[in-house]
C-alpha cells in the first residue's frame, strides 16, 4: 500500500492542502488500480476499502432519524452506539478496529452516489486520521470518556477549508475526508482529461459535468463541485 508521509498539528491533525489532497488521492488510486490512471473510470469504493485498505465494511441503523451516514472505527471497541428501530432505542455493539459502518438507508434505491461518497470520506479518515485517534486515546484514556471512532453527519458536505477560518480539530478532519474522497473517486489528472474530451465534442453546454458525472459514476453535485475546484466551471 502506498505510504503517506505528511506534517501534523501538536494534537496530529495531518497538515495538508488541497493540492496535497489531490496527490494523495491520485497516488492511492493509481496504486490500488493503476489502469484508473490512464483510463478514467469509475473506482471500485468497496474494493479499495476492503481489498487494498484491509478494513471490515458492515452496515447498521446509525441513528433514528439518518443524522449519520457512516462511521470509522479506529481501536477494538465494545461501545458503538447505533439504533434498534424495533425496540425504539439506542443500543451499543462491539466493534473491531478498522471497521468502516455505513447507514443502512444509504442501501435503499436511488442512494448509490452517497453511499460511495460516504464510503470513500470514511476511507479518507482511516488513511489520514489514525494518529489524531491514537494520540487522543492516550490523552483521555484514563478518564473513560473515549470512543475511538468518528461519526460522520449528513451535514459534513457543508464543511469548507481556507485561511483564516476557525475550525476545530474536527472540523478539519471532516474537510480533508471530504477532499481526499473527491481525489479518490474523481482523481484530478482524469478529471481533466474527461472535463476536456467532453468540452470538444461540445455536444451540450454541460458536457463536463455530464461526462465526469457519467464516467466516475457520482452525483451531478460530486461532479460540478470538484470541476468548480479544478476551474472547469464557475
Amino acid at each position: 500500500m502506498y505510504k503517506l508521509t505528511f506534517e501534523t498539528s501538536a494534537t496530529h491533525v495531518p497538515i495538508l492542502s488541497k493540492p496535497q489532497l489531490d496527490i494523495i488521492g491520485e497516488n492511492l488510486v493509481g496504486d490500488f488500480c493503476p489502469d484508473a490512471m490512464t483510463h478514467p473510470q469509475e473506482i471500485d469504493i468497496d474494493r479499495f476499502l476492503t481489498r487494498y485498505l484491509g478494513m471490515e465494511l458492515d452496515y447498521k441503523n446509525l441513528s433514528h432519524c439518518g443524522l449519520y451516514l457512516g462511521m470509522t472505527v479506529f481501536e477494538d471497541c465494545d461501545s458503538i452506539p447505533v439504533f434498534n428501530f424495533d425496540k425504539w432505542r439506542a443500543e451499543y455493539i462491539s466493534v473491531k478496529a478498522g471497521t468502516v459502518i455505513i447507514d443502512n438507508s444509504l442501501l435503499e434505491d436511488k442512494q448509490e452516489h452517497r453511499y460511495r461518497f460516504t464510503a470513500a470520506h470514511e476511507g479518507a479518515h482511516e488513511v489520514l486520521h489514525p494518529g489524531y485517534f491514537a494520540n487522543l486515546a492516550e490523552t483521555v484514556r484514563s478518564t473513560g470518556d473515549f470512543t475511538p471512532m468518528v461519526q460522520c453527519r449528513v451535514d459534513t458536505a457543508r464543511i469548507k477549508g481556507g485561511r483564516g477560518t476557525n475550525r476545530t480539530d474536527r472540523d478539519w478532519m471532516e474537510w480533508q475526508a471530504n477532499r481526499l474522497a473527491s481525489a479518490i473517486l474523481m482523481p484530478k489528472s482524469m478529471v481533466i482529461k474527461v472535463a476536456r474530451q467532453a468540452q470538444l465534442r461540445r455536444t451540450s453546454v454541460n458536457a463536463p459535468l455530464e461526462a465526469v458525472a457519467a464516467t466516475f459514476n457520482v452525483s451531478n453535485d460530486a461532479a460540478s463541485y470538484r470541476l468548480r475546484e479544478l476551474g472547469f466551471i464557475r
